[in-house]
């Protein structure tokens, strides 16, 4: 893994960190959200390098476009998903079943894009994923009724899986600026669509709520999120989803900072026993990313 893609990986996750508190503060629809989010970010993106997508577009196979556009889909499904879960689960059931998503990618990887599993990816999962059950252990209550939530939390991991595993395909044929503008578009229009048929309200909103929203576009969208697509044309999904890991611990620490400041933070906790979990956690991360540095990453080509 090279020097420059790991240092988008951590800026990545410090920026998608803020994601769930902005969420928490625009107090939006889910797929409204989200439709906001990608849109925006699309229109952005498209005059300063989308206008290769087309370019990008006539040069891919039948096979890379139908790819690019499930990509993108996927990518639109990821948002609109984990903004629902959230409706349906604690927010201690989401960072418990974030742990799996690692071990998804290294799935997808391994069947689709011949990734080899290492054993410092057993390691450095079992680690986070330790810390993220201590982390959570005090607040976590198992709850029938929040099966449906713990089963979207799941499915939205699937989907940014393979989201991502699809890009390391794509991105070596396409150019960054094109490839970004393509999924932000494909996503954005699908949670358009799926507001529209829920009767999301795309407007009316506050004030403040604009404000956050603005915030949610610039920060955990459009640095975040593109910063996670630019590196999967070198890093191996494992290690994007494992670093992604780190995004509870941030956020929970961010809401606590907050937590006298805005109503919707003021049950936020900080105890030993989560700052033990989080250490571990990040300590997880930190062993993928060390000795997932010498790992060569070929070109994928399934």
């Amino acid at each position: 893994m090279r020097a420059l893609p790991t240092l988008a990986l951590v800026v990545g996750v410090l920026a998608v960190s803020t994601a769930p508190v902005l969420i928490l503060l625009t107090g939006l629809e889910p797929y409204a959200l989200a439709t906001w989010r990608l849109l925006c970010v699309a229109a952005i993106l498209t005059p300063l390098g989308g206008w290769r997508l087309w370019q990008d577009f006539k040069k891919l196979s039948a096979r890379d476009r139908a790819l690019l556009v499930t990509s993108g889909v996927l990518y639109g499904a990821h948002f609109g998903l984990f903004n629902l879960a959230f409706f349906h689960t604690s927010k201690e059931s989401v960072v418990v079943l974030l742990a799996v998503q690692p071990m998804i990618a290294a799935a997808v990887g391994a069947i689709w894009l011949s990734e080899r599993f290492t054993s410092t990816m057993l390691w450095s999962s079992l680690v986070a994923g330790a810390g993220l059950v201590v982390f959570v252990w005090h607040d976590y209550r198992f709850d029938a009724a929040h099966l449906v939530g713990d089963a979207l939390v799941i499915v939205c991991g699937l989907a940014i899986v393979l989201s991502y595993s699809f890009g390391r395909v794509l991105r070596p044929r396409m150019s960054l600026g094109g490839y970004l503008g393509a999924l932000y578009w494909i996503g954005g229009l699908t949670m358009l669509a799926t507001a529209l048929l829920a009767g999301n309200a795309m407007s009316g909103y506050t004030h403040d709520q604009w404000f956050w929203l603005a915030l949610a576009v610039l920060i955990p969208t459009l640095i975040g999120h593109s910063l996670f697509h630019y590196v999967v044309k070198y890093v191996p999904v494992f290690y994007v989803n494992l670093t992604i890991l780190g995004e509870p611990i941030i956020s929970l620490v961010i809401m606590y900072s907050l937590r006298k400041h805005y109503t919707v933070f003021q049950s936020s906790t900080l105890t030993i026993e989560q700052l033990v979990g989080g250490t571990l956690l990040l300590l997880g991360v930190g062993i993928g990313l060390s000795f997932g540095r010498k790992q060569t990453v070929k070109e994928p080509s399934p």
